[in-house]
């Protein structure tokens, strides 16, 4: 009797079915393993890895690995260039991936001070946001421009799309700039404290000095600069 594959493998084999595009396969690239027993197979040559390591054998399992409401982590059984087994893990984000929106008022663009979980401390970023499933990226925009910091755009452009850390997330973010009319109140309940507003030069050597360290913000002023956008 064949034994039942466990849950994780299920669900993971609908995701492969539902969507091709997470398993999409690059001549010379890192091959995706889908056939069972070489992902078996896989398995129990990473377990044996981890073990001589110290580390938790639970690492090895392939398969949709954990679930949250707002994104899920695979780890695929992977043939690597060379030719060599092993094991690779990735963040998906649900919905139709993010929206980060550069704000520009009265000459200056504006910055929130955000409390970030993730790394424990303060930054400095543009709004950003996921796009819900029946929103445009440009619907999204808008909507987080307004969540975040009470801003009212007049004109929205888009600058292109950016990934995050490709080495751990398949999700990236829309970019946009926008020229606002009207701002608001940061959303404290998101951990904003405050907006900041900095002229292009001032955007420029807070760069340098180490203060703007958010990809997505640095990849936005980057698009709108080469787009002559601020005049």
């Amino acid at each position: 009797m064949t034994e039942r594959p466990p849950a994780r493998l299920r669900r993971y084999f609908t995701l492969v079915e539902q969507r091709p595009d997470l398993f999409r396969q690059d001549r010379g690239g890192i091959t995706i393993e889908l056939e069972p027993a070489t992902i078996a197979r896989t398995e129990r040559l990473m377990s044996r890895r981890l073990a001589t390591r110290g580390l938790p054998k639970a690492g090895a399992a392939v398969g949709l690995v954990f679930d949250d409401p707002y994104f899920f982590v695979l780890r695929d059984a992977v043939t690597f260039p060379d030719g060599s087994p092993g094991t690779y893990a990735r963040i998906v984000m649900k919905g139709q991936g993010g929206a980060a929106i550069l704000p520009f008022h009265d000459g200056k663009i504006l910055l929130l001070k955000i409390h970030r979980h993730a790394v424990r401390r303060w930054l400095y970023e543009i709004p950003r946001g996921a796009i819900e499933n029946g929103k445009t990226p440009m619907e999204a925009a808008s909507a987080e421009l307004f969540e975040e910091m009470g801003g009212k755009a007049v004109d929205i452009r888009p600058l292109g799309f950016c990934y995050g850390s490709t080495a751990t997330s398949f999700t990236g973010v829309h970019l946009f700039f926008a020229l606002l009319a009207e701002v608001g109140r940061p959303q404290l309940a998101e951990g904003i404290a405050e907006i900041h507003a900095l002229t292009p030069a001032e955007f420029e050597a807070a760069i340098r000095s180490g203060e703007i360290l958010d990809s997505f913000t640095l990849a936005a002023f980057l698009h709108a600069k080469l787009a002559g956008l601020f005049g």
